[in-house]
């Protein structure tokens, strides 16, 4: 069509065609969507084809308009390709082109999958959340744009500017100020089951929005977002699962080459949308009959404290036994990352040192921590070599604050697993807290590495996987080990025992009030 061509009568008509068509795209999401966005795929051929919403996506994008404009949280859990996320943007840049006060910020766990355009170039870097944006907004027609956008004045790095409304989209990857100073009509947190920094991004994100909108696949380690997705935390939230079936182009053959090409965790995963996770080769499946609830300390019982001592992180586990049933019981945890060991003193008493930075939830586990009375302390007989510090061993070093650290010298994984094993299998009481969540997560989902169907190997596999379940999992294996030697060892009430009686009749502390 070239318009220089057409007579007066025929522009005019042509404007009022327009016209009509941009006043029904307000009015109409749907239409905006069919009518003028395009998406991309780049396993199909054609690879550019007009975004013609599925029913699932159309109920998806009314849901979405419903929790903006009522400033309700709303939590996505989705099978992969699905077009969610395009979905959701397209969303987004309908209320961003004629909603007043339709102010977005979207946000992914890196920042290239933010925006990974540099200087406000525009092209097909379509794999961020901003790429999809630039992608669908070069392909509006100008009648649709807002009067006077420049892509080159007002579409820039991680932000576009409605110059006709004042509408902004901004971008943000994870970090621990996440969205803070700002006011937004929306947040979207993009694959959240992911994210570093989770908890403290949910909490920030409350003060700067009415509408969190959380777009997932379930992740591969507990995580705030799973907590959302089942209520653990207590909060309320509308949740929109999407399954392959909803998406006529997943058909049955689909899904089988899914399953082929798939471990059977990741199928789980990211194709049925399965946040328990079927694990396979997992290496203490007794956990399971172990009891999560309410387990306080035990005032006139024994305390015992086991400790793993990874150069890339540490477990501490507190344990008691209840004489009731015989059963051994998890009162408490604490888990870190790439610490000297000097940062976890606190927990047992010893002064904040300033020189290290904690968190609001690493100074409430000191809080609470701190105020145990004296424990046995188990953990590695490598302990004397692997420092976490130069010049001193961590043994030194936790001795000088008395925490003297027992182990049985001789403790392969073999032996500390039937230990565990029996152990688990007499069946364990786990005190719930948040601390306590993530190590029976970890326990659940240690494994050993899976080996492939074609493999000739006759060997068994040796080790579990070093990932981020290993320091709980070792932490535990170190206490049933040691403790069952001690037990044989100890024929009287140990002089610490009493002492710890005695801190506690002495001390005015919160474990009176949550004892049995």
């Amino acid at each position: 069509m070239d318009i220089n061509k057409m007579s007066p009568k025929e522009l005019a008509k042509l404007k009022d065609t327009f016209s009509e068509m941009k006043k029904k795209a307000i009015a109409d999401p749907i239409y905006f969507f069919e009518t003028f966005l395009w998406t991309f795929n780049p396993k199909e051929d054609p690879f550019h084809f007009r975004f013609k919403p599925f029913p699932f996506q159309k109920r998806l994008i009314r849901d979405l308009i419903d929790s903006i404009n009522n400033g309700e949280d709303l939590f996505i859990e989705k099978c992969r390709e699905m077009g969610a996320t395009y979905t959701v943007l397209g969303t987004l840049i309908w209320l961003w082109l004629w909603t007043p006060a339709s102010n977005f910020l979207i946000g992914s766990r890196k920042e290239d999958y933010v925006d990974n355009r540099r200087g406000g170039l525009t092209g097909n870097k379509e794999e961020s959340l901003f790429g999809k944006i630039d992608y669908m907004m070069t392909r509006l027609p100008k009648f649709i744009l807002p009067e006077g956008y420049n892509p080159d004045k007002h579409f820039n790095y991680m932000s576009l500017v409605n110059i006709e409304n004042g509408n902004v989209f901004s971008g943000e990857s994870s970090n621990i100020n996440f969205s803070r100073g700002g006011r937004h009509k929306a947040i979207l947190l993009d694959e959240f089951a992911f994210w570093d920094n989770a908890e403290g991004v949910w909490g920030s994100t409350a003060d700067t929005t009415n509408c969190r909108i959380v777009l997932t696949t379930p992740g591969i380690k507990p995580s705030k977002a799973k907590k959302l997705r089942f209520g653990k935390d207590g909060e309320n939230i509308k949740v929109i699962t999407l399954p392959y079936h909803l998406d006529p182009r997943k058909t049955k053959k689909w899904l089988e080459q899914q399953r082929k090409r798939r471990s059977v965790e990741d199928f789980n995963r990211e194709i049925m949308v399965n946040w328990e996770l079927s694990i396979t080769g997992r290496v203490y499946p007794e956990i399971e009959s172990a009891a999560y609830g309410d387990f306080p300390f035990l005032v006139n019982q024994p305390l015992f404290c086991s400790w793993d001592f990874g150069l890339d992180g540490v477990g501490i586990i507190y344990w008691q036994q209840n004489k009731a049933n015989g059963k051994w019981r998890i009162i408490d945890s604490y888990y870190n990352e790439d610490k000297p060991i000097q940062y976890y003193l606190p927990l047992f008493g010893q002064p904040i040192d300033s020189k290290f930075t904690y968190t609001d939830d690493d100074i409430k586990a000191i809080n609470q921590l701190s105020q145990y009375p004296p424990a046995i302390h188990f953990g590695d007989p490598d302990v004397k070599k692997r420092s976490l510090l130069t010049g001193t061993s961590t043994r030194q070093e936790l001795a000088k604050s008395k925490i003297y650290v027992q182990c049985v010298t001789k403790n392969d994984f073999y032996i500390r697993r039937e230990k565990t094993k029996v152990l688990l299998q007499n069946g364990i009481e786990i005190n719930a807290n948040p601390r306590t969540e993530f190590l029976y997560e970890c326990l659940k989902m240690a494994r050993y590495p899976e080996r492939a169907e074609d493999s000739q190997a006759t060997t068994p596999i040796a080790l579990p996987i070093h990932d981020f379940t290993s320091h709980y999992r070792t932490s535990v294996e170190y206490f049933c080990v040691n403790i069952d030697a001690y037990a044989m060892e100890e024929q009287e009430v140990p002089a610490w025992a009493n002492k710890a009686r005695s801190w506690l009749t002495s001390k005015n502390s919160i474990l009176k009030r949550r004892s049995l």
